[in-house]
């Protein structure tokens, strides 16, 4: 939900060294690029040729995560899958085992630093690296409205602590720190509104997990969703006929709709 400019947000040295820069472009997608630049991790990604002092490898699976240290220094982290869960001393085994079988999306508990201070940490578990996630709330980029419907500040601080927060039209949504896109909903697309620089800028999220059953993985298409989407055309300044903006919003259910039917149809 970061958009920066990536060329100067992200090391393209460390990019190239994995293989990810071919010197004109960057070869990971939109999404992954989004979630390193919003401090999350990416899907799986294929690496090949891995070369370093240490080691050789030809291929390896692994999510990546960006990294800055205190002097701002950037580094690309690798996730590879590990053979067994991979523990975090900040959990106890009754916890960790409830993230890892799928009791529960995640656990949030007060814990203590070396300083003496203690803070909120919300811990998730990547079943896919066999990895336990932690983020402080804070960090956590909420929007500021969704499909139109402004988040009020219990809403905001749920959304943060990875609580489901559910709008008015019945929506569902759940900020997930292990997913790329940084959401899970119980509708397949939403328009997000953050607030950059003073300014209010929407967006279109699509292919979105579902947050619990898929069976209620609902079509995008609220009557909040619709308004949205029309006025994030109108407020761009992309179409200024309002014709045109009922023809991209058609053009865009017709999408879905061949997209949905060929997804559901496998």
């Amino acid at each position: 939900m970061k958009h920066l400019m990536i060329n100067e947000a992200l090391p393209i040295a460390e990019l190239s060294r994995l293989g990810l820069y071919d010197g004109n472009k960057h070869l990971l997608s939109d999404t992954d690029l989004s979630a390193l630049l919003s401090g999350r991790r990416t899907s799986m990604v294929n690496l090949r040729d891995l070369v370093s002092e240490a080691y050789v490898i030809d291929s390896l699976d692994a999510k990546l995560s960006l990294h800055t240290d205190e002097d701002n220094f950037q580094e690309i982290k690798l996730h590879p899958i590990y053979k067994e869960p991979k523990r975090s001393p900040e959990l106890l085994d009754d916890e960790a085992n409830e993230l890892i079988s799928g009791d529960v999306k995640n656990v949030a508990k007060s814990v203590s630093f070396p300083d003496g201070s203690s803070r909120v940490i919300v811990f998730e578990y990547d079943s896919e690296t066999r990895e336990f996630v932690s983020y402080h709330p804070e960090g956590v980029e909420v929007p500021h409205q969704i499909n139109g419907e402004l988040l009020d500040s219990k809403n905001r601080a749920d959304f943060a602590m990875g609580r489901i927060v559910q709008l008015s039209d019945g929506t569902m949504i759940q900020h997930r720190a292990t997913e790329p896109k940084g959401i899970l909903a119980s509708r397949t697309a939403l328009i997000l509104t953050v607030m950059e620089y003073g300014a209010a800028r929407s967006f279109l999220v699509k292919d979105l997990s579902p947050i619990m059953d898929v069976s209620i993985h609902h079509t995008p298409f609220s009557p909040g969703f619709v308004s949205a989407f029309l006025e994030m055309n109108k407020s761009d300044g992309s179409i200024s006929d309002e014709k045109l903006q009922q023809g991209e919003l058609e053009d865009f259910k017709n999408e879905y709709t061949r997209g949905y039917s060929h997804t559901t149809s496998r």
